[in-house]
């Protein structure tokens, strides 16, 4: 009984590896069939395929897609369209698998006049497929307008706050008045707004006066306000000045480190006394933060420290000796 058990394993075993080789020498000779076709085909002449041709031309120009640009790209799409692979593809947009929808979803989004139809995949009941949708979309131009894209992907409850910075810098590249004016929605979560600034802090100045403002519209939110402060810092624009030299002052320790590491980022030499009253601050992550930007403010900020490590007092002598050996600027 045991041999017979033996005989017939090692006999669907053979079958399978036979059905195997078939099946990927079929699929080798139809990449090594579709390749030319796709790259050199005049689409005029194209007809449509079928079956497992149809399924390795749309994975091929899948792979074709992310390596071409340009003229280039835009000729590829033309004889994948030719090949009728984008009626593949919204036949994938149906399946049961989460993971074909979004492929399909985001792969759709290649066809000039298949947009609409990948705005549809925004109402997907899985938040991944929603989210990369909406990130494919947004690389191309072809998002809804900010505010709607946000309530469609339900932000603030599951999405992946990386994807979401990648996401809102993205169309903050193409519409970047739409994502200025998230921060003044009170009905968006928390993580909109981070996600907002940061990516109009990464435009440079043009949106430092609007975050000048945020960054004291937003007292007494202790969650908010001091990423304010951050994404103002990395802006370097003057318009920040007066703003981060105030958030110093701030009555919340969360946002005087904040305000100090915007100062050593924005390079406001303005700041140093401040930040030099900060390096006796009782909180240790305030010292530190201010001794370092007082390191990166050259050597007016280092003067400081200098003084600050012969100072009576040990908690700014602590602080400022071992920012200046940290920065070998002793």
């Amino acid at each position: 009984m045991l041999c017979l058990l033996g005989v017939l394993a090692l006999f669907i075993l053979i079958s399978a590896r036979i059905i195997a080789a078939r099946f990927t020498g079929r699929h080798d000779l139809a990449r090594q069939k579709l390749l030319p076709v796709l790259l050199s085909g005049d689409p005029q002449h194209l007809e449509k395929v079928s079956g497992g041709e149809l399924a390795v031309a749309a994975n091929l120009t899948i792979e074709l897609a992310e390596m071409t640009r340009g003229s280039e790209r835009d000729i590829l799409i033309i004889r994948a369209t030719a090949l009728g692979i984008p009626d593949l593809l919204l036949r994938r947009m149906r399946s049961w698998s989460a993971q074909k929808r979004l492929s399909a979803a985001e792969a759709i989004t290649l066809f000039d006049n298949c947009s609409e139809l990948a705005c549809k995949a925004l109402d997907d009941r899985n938040r991944d497929v929603r989210l990369g949708v909406a990130m494919a979309l947004a690389q191309k131009g072809a998002a809804p307008e900010p505010l709607a894209l946000i309530e469609k992907l339900g932000v603030g409850q599951q999405e992946s706050s990386l994807l979401l910075v990648s996401l809102m810098a993205d169309l903050a590249g193409k519409n970047s008045e739409a994502v200025a004016a998230l921060l003044f929605e009170r009905s968006l979560p928390y993580e909109t707004k981070v996600a907002a600034m940061d990516a109009l802090a990464n435009l440079g100045g043009e949106y430092a006066p609007l975050l000048a403002y945020m960054a004291r519209e937003s007292a007494g939110e202790p969650e908010l306000q001091p990423r304010v402060y951050r994404a103002l810092g990395r802006t370097g624009h003057p318009a920040g000045a007066e703003a981060i030299i105030d958030g110093l002052s701030s009555v919340e320790w969360t946002v005087r480190a904040s305000a100090a590491e915007a100062a050593g980022n924005a390079g406001l030499s303005q700041a140093v006394r401040h930040l030099g009253e900060l390096l006796r601050d009782p909180v240790y992550f305030v010292r530190y933060r201010a001794s370092m930007a007082l390191l990166k403010l050259g050597p007016r900020g280092i003067a400081i420290l200098r003084e600050a490590s012969s100072s009576e007092d040990p908690v700014v002598r602590t602080v400022a000796t071992k920012m200046l050996v940290e920065g070998r600027a002793t």
